[in-house]
C-alpha cells in the first residue's frame, strides 16, 4: 500500500517498463543497454499501482504512459482492473530512435481512462479545446513534456492529483517514485 494518501482523482503514471535502449551506436561505444533507471516487469509495474487505483476517489481517472511495444499490455491490464480506455493521446517527440535503421520512433502515447459511469469530467470551459496529438520536442530520457501536465491541470484544475514512478517534482502534485528526491522540477 502507498504512504502518499488516498482520493486521488488524477492518476498520472509513467512506469518503468522493462525496455532497454538500442543497439550501441559508434558515436557512443561506451553507452551500455542498460536505462538510466531501474525497469521493473509489466506485472510489477501494475501490482505496485493496484494500491492507489482501490484507494483513488470514486470518480476519477488514469493517464498511463506507453509505448508501442506495451502498448497493447497495458490496456489489457487495466481492462482486467475494471477500467475503459477513453482516450489515446500521441506525443509527437519531433525526434527519436531508429532501431534496426528502419522508422524512427518518435511518439509514446498517454491513455486516459476511467470506470464505466466513474469518469471524472473536464472543466467546461475545456471540452472540446484538446486535441488527441501533443507536440513538444523530447529533452531528457524518460521526461515527459510539460504541455502534458498542463493540459491536465487545465482539465482537472481543483482535481487531487498524483504521478507514479515519477522522477521529479511539481507544484499541485503529489510525486510518488524511487527517483523523486533525486531531482526536482
Amino acid at each position: 500500500m502507498n504512504n502518499c494518501g488516498t482520493g486521488f482523482e488524477l492518476i498520472y503514471a509513467d512506469p518503468p517498463w522493462p525496455q532497454k535502449k538500442g543497439g550501441i551506436r559508434k558515436s557512443r561505444p561506451n553507452q551500455g543497454r542498460e536505462l538510466d533507471y531501474k525497469t521493473i516487469s509489466v506485472d510489477e509495474c501494475f501490482k505496485l499501482m493496484d494500491g492507489f487505483l482501490q484507494s483513488a476517489a470514486e470518480r476519477h481517472n488514469v493517464f498511463l504512459w506507453t509505448i508501442d511495444k506495451f502498448l497493447h499490455e497495458a490496456e489489457r491490464q487495466m481492462e482486467s482492473r475494471g477500467y475503459k480506455l477513453h482516450a489515446r493521446f500521441i506525443w509527437d517527440k519531433e525526434n527519436g530512435v531508429a532501431p534496426a535503421f528502419t522508422v524512427r520512433f518518435s511518439h509514446e502515447y498517454l491513455l486516459w481512462f476511467y470506470r464505466s459511469g466513474k469518469m471524472l469530467m473536464p472543466r467546461k470551459e475545456c471540452r472540446g479545446k484538446y486535441s488527441t496529438v501533443l507536440r513538444e520536442a523530447a529533452t531528457y530520457h524518460s521526461r515527459k513534456p510539460v504541455c502534458a501536465y498542463e493540459m491536465l491541470e487545465d482539465m482537472f484544475p481543483d482535481a487531487k492529483k498524483i504521478e507514479l514512478f515519477a522522477r521529479n517534482l511539481r507544484d499541485g502534485w503529489t510525486s510518488w517514485g524511487d527517483e523523486v528526491e533525486q531531482k526536482s522540477k
